[in-house]
């Protein structure tokens, strides 16, 4: 088959050709803004998942989403080493640019752009942050260097000249558990100011499934402040759809017994059924699809998964962290007690809990609840025991 022609796109983030299955997420999200535009009040959103089930790729869309409807969007990832206050920053400078391109510079748009650069001058006085935004900042306003204060003003300050302008404010944070606790404090006190004055500024988040007791840590109303979505694999049907309909946009059939073996091996992954829709398709000799040819992607496709998905997290982790992993995937993919991971090694809990804590921030595992352990990379146990090491 034609590889210039390959239809699917697997990739961190990378929107699939067929976004089969998440509906209900989108049309909420759509809700929520029309309910903000219209002056009432709603919430935000949590998205929370493993890796692998295309939480980035939402948010990526509910960027286009808002952005098309004229809204201020802010996305960032967490992480790494710039501090919360300055991805936002960085996120926001371009889209008060383009605000300022779209709305003519009325008192209220100027009022914005001066509270922004006050946001931005606790971390960067040179102006670094606020480069092409031509406005004072304002004195008095954000610029407290306490984040939940100035992060509280700077998002009542944006979202009433949103209102101003007919539409509103929304950010986007990927990798939410990254946050300190005190960054997402001020995201839950941003959150409940705005929604308490019933301003059109919302936050949508996503992260692994430790996020929602992460936040609860942060502010105990955040159980409150917002709504809670975990996504997972995607039903039989929708994962039949995103595999086959790609492909049908390029005159391609699959048999049924090729698309079962595919579908079997990406169990409902969005990513995988990319990879293993790419490798088949890569290796397929003509349409339609067959076993044969499936069996060869999935085998190829299992390849890459090991070196780039899997061997990369694993070559990351140090030998006492790759001695914890091998404890918890001789449970295979379910939770496991801490003590019982322990007692794997042949070690007290508390001589562990270094390894442990360590993967955690890595995104390797999180605790789906108190003393029990999971990966967080779906296929992750089954890696480590076909290593054999």
């Amino acid at each position: 088959m034609d590889q210039v022609l390959n239809p699917y796109s697997p990739g961190a983030g990378i929107r699939p050709p067929e976004l089969a299955g998440r509906e209900p997420e989108l049309t909420r999200f759509k809700v929520i803004l029309a309910r903000l535009e219209q002056g009432l009040a709603d919430r935000g959103v949590m998205l929370t998942g493993v890796r692998g089930v295309g939480k980035t790729v939402l948010l990526n869309e509910f960027r286009d989403v808002a952005e098309r409807r004229g809204w201020i969007v802010a996305k960032i990832e967490a992480g790494g080493e710039r501090p919360f206050r300055m991805l936002l920053a960085q996120s926001l400078n371009q889209a008060l640019r383009s605000a300022t391109g779209r709305f003519s510079l009325g008192p209220m748009l100027q009022k914005a752009l001066s509270a922004f650069k006050s946001f931005t001058l606790k971390i960067a006085p040179d102006g670094s942050l606020a480069l092409g935004i031509d406005a004072e900042p304002t004195r008095g306003v954000a610029d407290t260097g306490d984040l939940e204060l100035d992060l509280t003003e700077l998002a009542l300050s944006l979202a009433a000249t949103a209102r101003e302008l007919g539409v509103g404010v929304v950010v986007l944070i990927d990798e939410m558990q990254n946050l300190t606790i005190e960054e997402l404090a001020a995201v839950c006190a941003a959150s409940h100011e705005a929604g308490q004055r019933n301003a059109p500024f919302v936050v949508i988040g996503a992260g692994l499934p430790s996020l929602p007791s992460a936040l609860r840590a942060a502010k105990s109303y955040a159980e409150r402040l917002f709504e809670y979505r975990h996504v997972g694999p995607l039903e039989n049907d929708a994962a039949v759809a995103a595999l086959v309909r790609p492909a049908a946009e390029r005159d391609v059939e699959w048999k049924d017994e090729a698309r079962e073996l595919v579908l079997d091996h990406a169990r409902g992954y969005p990513y995988f059924i990319q990879v293993y829709g790419k490798t088949t398709w890569d290796y397929a000799k003509a349409s339609p699809i067959d076993r044969d040819d499936a069996a060869i992607g999935a085998e190829v496709g299992r390849a890459e998964l090991d070196v780039g998905f899997y061997g990369a997290r694993w070559d990351e982790s140090t030998p006492a962290q790759q001695a914890y992993l091998r404890a918890v995937a001789q449970g295979g993919d379910e939770p496991s007690q801490t003590a019982t991971v322990a007692s794997r090694m042949g070690k007290r809990p508390q001589d562990v809990t270094g390894a442990r804590d360590e993967l955690i921030k890595k995104g390797l595992l999180h605790a789906p609840e108190r003393g029990y352990i999971e990966f967080s990379v779906p296929g992750m146990a089954d890696y480590i025991q076909r290593r054999g090491d």
